[in-house]
């Protein structure tokens, strides 16, 4: 039991009326009746809060979002026939971020009360959910009872799954055939042979179908479609230069964010995928495979993921890749790009692989290493002095992207707000210009 400031000010008022009764003999009566009557109220209070009946559940995910707000469910039932004022607090893990997970509480006799809030992992790994707190306020308001509801729960921290969900009901609204509309085969610019059809005129002369042209009598076109099954591998460098802090997570949980939303699109496209991680050996390989299952199967892969650390060693890395898998691929790396010299490795390796697979480098851009190239505010020799080595920075990472896309390497370097969006534009363009 915890007694309340009402119940405390009571006393102290019975006090100092006892003190002065030497001058007035009533004021010692008084006070002890103000006693006498807080002690019965309090006694009461506990009488009353010993009797409320009270269920709590909570309700969540058990694979949350990095970097995302997740939603956390508390039903609260109240059972007894008594109200309940008071105040409900969560015990997330206390590496995650939180908002609203304290929260006043008013039941009315046989009622119930959802109350939700939302918590922000900053990191992949696995947590746990501790207690749920409960604290009652007296009908008299002079003693509060505390409550402590057992629901320890384990949870796992996966890459940004939220993300996912939302990309695929876009996807199914999308595809949603509306009351007087019909379904139309799309036919695109892709490889693998879908029909025959008469030519006209704005045809590509490519497209003649000489043989079946001269069967017929007439020029005959072959139709095109996206290929399905096509490879895309996903590369994370988990070396130490993916772990720098942009817009609250690492370069290298962005880059595991964007790397299953690509292999989620990938699968829904039919795709197959494939992903190999790596810092100064390898740490996970999974060859490409088909179907939703193998996008758990990498989700599985780098939830857990150690934070970057160590140097990444592209003279394992990327032979490896290329002894496990042979096949013509869309090899998109997740890393990133310094200076000509400290990049060597990378530049070389990559080129290298570009020889007989479709290569895609993503990086990103730092957005205060930008700001400060800008020299919007240059007040003291400090701020000039930052410019310029941003500047600098600036430049050397643009002589090294130049020598990638001077070895056929596609690069992307974009901003934390815009990563995962520009690596699926990427990924979708690839396929509709046939360009795997």
């Amino acid at each position: 039991m915890i007694l309340t400031v009402r119940f405390v000010v009571s006393i102290v008022v019975a006090a100092v009326l006892i003190g002065l009764s030497g001058r007035w003999a009533p004021l010692q009566l008084m006070g002890i009746s103000l006693i006498a009557a807080a002690v019965t109220c309090v006694l009461f209070d506990w009488f009353q809060l010993r009797r409320i009946a009270l269920e709590v559940v909570r309700t969540c995910d058990d694979k949350l979002s990095l970097g995302a707000e997740n939603l956390v469910r508390l039903s609260v039932r109240n059972s007894g026939y008594s109200r309940i004022r008071g105040a409900i607090r969560d015990e997330y893990p206390e590496e995650f971020a939180a908002r609203g997970n304290v929260q006043p509480l008013n039941l009315q006799p046989r009622s119930e009360a959802d109350i939700s809030y939302y918590v922000t992992p900053p990191n992949r790994g696995d947590f746990a959910f501790g207690d749920i707190y409960m604290r009652v306020l007296g009908p008299l308001g002079l003693a509060i009872r505390q409550i402590r509801f057992p629901m320890r729960r384990e949870v796992k921290v996966y890459p940004n799954l939220l993300d996912m969900r939302r990309y695929e009901i876009g996807q199914k609204r999308s595809r949603a055939v509306q009351p007087g509309q019909r379904v139309v085969r799309l036919r695109g610019r892709g490889t693998e042979f879908e029909s025959l059809r008469e030519y006209v005129p704005d045809d590509d002369f490519r497209t003649i179908d000489w043989k079946a042209s001269a069967r017929r009598g007439k020029l005959i076109t072959r139709q095109y479609q996206e290929e399905k099954s096509q490879n895309v591998i996903i590369v994370l460098d988990c070396g130490r230069v993916m772990g720098s802090i942009i817009a609250g997570l690492t370069r290298l949980d962005h880059s595991i964010n964007a790397g299953m939303m690509l292999a989620h699109v990938a699968a829904l496209r039919g795709d197959k995928v494939g992903l190999t991680a790596f810092a100064d050996d390898i740490i996970a390989y999974s060859p490409p495979r088909q179907g939703r299952s193998q996008t758990l199967n990498l989700l599985r892969l780098t939830y857990n993921l150690a934070n970057a650390s160590g140097d990444s060693n592209y003279y394992r890395a990327i032979p490896y890749l290329s002894r496990r898998w042979t096949r013509r691929s869309l090899v998109v790396f997740f890393t990133d790009l310094v200076d000509p010299e400290s990049s060597k490795p990378l530049i070389s390796q990559i080129a290298t692989l570009a020889k007989k697979h479709l290569c895609l480098c993503v990086i990103m851009s730092d957005p205060d290493v930008v700001s400060d190239a800008r020299g919007d505010r240059l007040e003291n020799p400090e701020d000039a002095f930052r410019a310029a080595a941003a500047r600098q920075v600036l430049h050397d990472r643009q002589m090294a992207k130049a020598m990638l896309t001077h070895a056929g390497v596609i690069v992307l370097d974009v901003p934390p707000e815009r990563f995962t969006p520009s690596v699926v534009d990427k990924y979708l363009e690839v396929k509709a210009r046939a360009m795997l």
